[in-house]
């Protein structure tokens, strides 16, 4: 046991890098077939997934009404904040790379863990099984919001097959009941949770999050109300955040300027209610900052600091879950409760680093329509630079097609992103002729079609 928990205590961190391609790096066989070399994959896991989310959010954010390229950043950045994504740009390869990148360390992790089962005690192996379900369900949950087909069957596969969120997001949820029933039926480890888990991550509360997320994305409001209940709301263990240790940067500040600069539009701030509290969490108000093309923009706040931690999600996102669900089954005033919860949060509620609104509570009773609209501005506001503004313009119909500059868009400008070129090129099944990418609407506001 001493000799893989020291390596565990010099390894982990929220954003170190495993490249398993690497020639002066471990080759998968080795980092599978000792201890030592799964908490590595572990630990690796983690950074990646730091990566890939990373890439997710701050796509999601230039391809909605969230984030604008800097003045330095390149062409391909201002097109993509004015929802133009060319086929082989690195925004729209970006994403797929990364989060496959995390899907193929997920599955050597789970390779590892089994195939060394003995040499882990059961809690241990418990966590590593569970940390591994969960980031790759999450990582093609990312997948799924970007693309209108991913590969799903990926482990020792060289040409996988591409398919629609019917197929896919199954495999999800499938992913993430296995993480949640690992762990109850074992609960992970002190020494996983001390040494090898991400200081500052809380697992239980990451996979019931997840849960309720896509059981949201699915239609299923039963299964996402029970788990939106399962997610800690107060005290400092509700807030589960990648940590990045010096040399390590947090993704927001490594793109604050430079290429690939982008920050907030100030839109998004002065679209708030006047007593809204939240940008301050965010962003530092600016009447001056404008980028690339002459979007008006607010700096960031939150991400300024190059070590600030990165929330993997902000638990206000289960309250506005749990608000949708319940409106969905017409359960209107406990809805109405669960989003006033959210509304009036204010400095020092419920002992969390998270955004305050500190606004009022909502008068008189909500129709299902009009509680539904609030929960969405609610989510606008709340989850800044998730990813998960595009999912909810999608849900919404809510895709307005291209904005080009000075114009400021409003929710969606576009359904999908090309297919990665890299893929293209080495799988026959993700030819232009085998897999055409995505047509985008004509005609707005759309929907998008996920088949």
């Amino acid at each position: 046991m001493r000799s893989y928990k020291t390596l565990a205590l010099t390894l982990v961190c929220g954003a170190c890098s495993l490249d398993l391609q690497n020639p002066n790096a471990p080759t998968v066989d080795q980092v599978t077939t000792s201890p030592d070399g799964v908490i590595a994959l572990a630990t690796g896991l983690q950074g990646r997934f730091a990566s890939s989310y990373g890439n997710f959010a701050y796509m999601a954010g230039l391809v909605t009404d969230e984030f604008a390229s800097t003045s330095a950043a390149l062409i391909s950045i201002s097109d993509a904040e004015q929802g133009a994504v060319p086929s082989g740009t690195g925004i729209a390869d970006n994403v797929f790379n990364s989060v496959y990148r995390t899907v193929r360390t997920a599955d050597d992790l789970l390779t590892g863990a089994t195939a060394l089962a003995a040499q882990f005690d059961a809690g241990t192996r418990s966590g590593l099984r569970a940390l591994a379900f969960a980031l790759k369900a999450e990582a093609l949950g990312e997948a799924l919001q970007s693309y209108q087909r991913i590969p799903i069957n990926t482990l020792g596969v060289t040409a996988p097959t591409y398919v629609p969120r019917a197929q896919a997001l199954p495999l999800v949820r499938s992913l993430l009941d296995s993480a949640a029933a690992t762990i109850a039926a074992t609960p992970p480890s002190a020494f996983f949770n001390a040494s090898i888990l991400t200081p500052g991550m809380n697992l239980p509360n990451v996979i019931q999050i997840f849960r309720a997320r896509y059981a949201r994305m699915a239609g299923d409001d039963a299964t996402a109300l029970a788990a939106a209940n399962l997610v800690a709301r107060s005290g400092p263990t509700a807030l589960s955040v990648l940590t990045f240790p010096a040399p390590t940067v947090n993704f927001y500040a490594n793109v604050t300027g430079g290429t690939n600069g982008i920050a907030p539009r100030r839109q998004w701030r002065l679209s708030m209610a006047p007593q809204d509290q939240r940008f301050a969490y965010f962003v530092t108000p600016s009447t001056t900052v404008s980028g690339r093309v002459g979007a008006l923009l607010d700096p960031w706040s939150r991400y300024a600091s190059p070590q600030a931690n990165l929330p993997v999600y902000f638990p206000d996102e289960a309250l506005l879950i749990k608000a949708e669900a319940l409106a969905n089954q017409n359960q209107l005033a406990a809805a109405q409760a669960a989003l006033d919860s959210v509304r009036t949060d204010c400095t020092g509620g419920r002992g969390l680093d998270d955004p305050k609104a500190c606004l009022p509570a909502l008068t008189g009773s909500l129709t299902q329509g009009q509680l539904l609209t609030e929960i969405y501005l609610q989510r606008r506001y709340e989850l800044l630079g998730t990813g998960l503004r595009w999912e909810d313009t999608r849900r919404r119909n809510a895709i307005r097609g291209p904005v080009a500059a000075p114009g400021v868009p409003t929710d969606g400008q576009r359904c999908w992103l090309p297919y990665a070129i890299g893929d293209r090129n080495a799988n026959p099944n993700a030819t232009f002729t085998a897999l055409p990418d995505p047509v985008e609407p004509a005609a707005f506001p759309a929907g998008c079609p996920t088949t």
